[in-house]
């Protein structure tokens, strides 16, 4: 696999609204599950160990989310699936919390609104 990037050459990654499209299937012959595959296992090698993600998507269905969070987990991703406002159709948004080389805390989602 080679992405461009040296190995280990990120702290972090930040991806808003981009990895949803990964999952599409458009034209015969995609497949989504081995896109999103490469995607992390090229994402896992390009952070230092102990390096982080976090990805905000908008995934079409329950299925999509596994599927997703699958394909993180199986390229040696920890960490998991916050949602903030799980309750509300406006409000509600899903991030993947990914850890490199370590399973790390995943934080809890908002489930209120927040006075600054």
């Amino acid at each position: 696999l080679w992405n461009g990037f040296r190995p280990g050459t990120f702290d972090g990654c930040v991806s808003i609204s981009a990895l949803q499209w990964l999952c599409n299937s458009d034209v015969k012959g995609h497949e989504p599950y081995r896109r999103l595959r490469k995607f992390f296992q090229d994402l896992f090698n390009c952070l230092k160990k102990g390096g982080r993600a976090v990805l905000q998507f908008y995934p079409e269905s329950g299925e999509q989310v596994e599927m997703i969070t699958s394909a993180a987990m199986r390229s040696g991703f920890g960490g998991g699936l916050v949602v903030d406002f799980p309750h509300s159709s406006k409000a509600k948004k899903h991030f993947l919390v990914l850890y490199a080389g370590f399973n790390g805390a995943v934080p809890q989602g908002l489930t209120a609104t927040v006075e600054l």
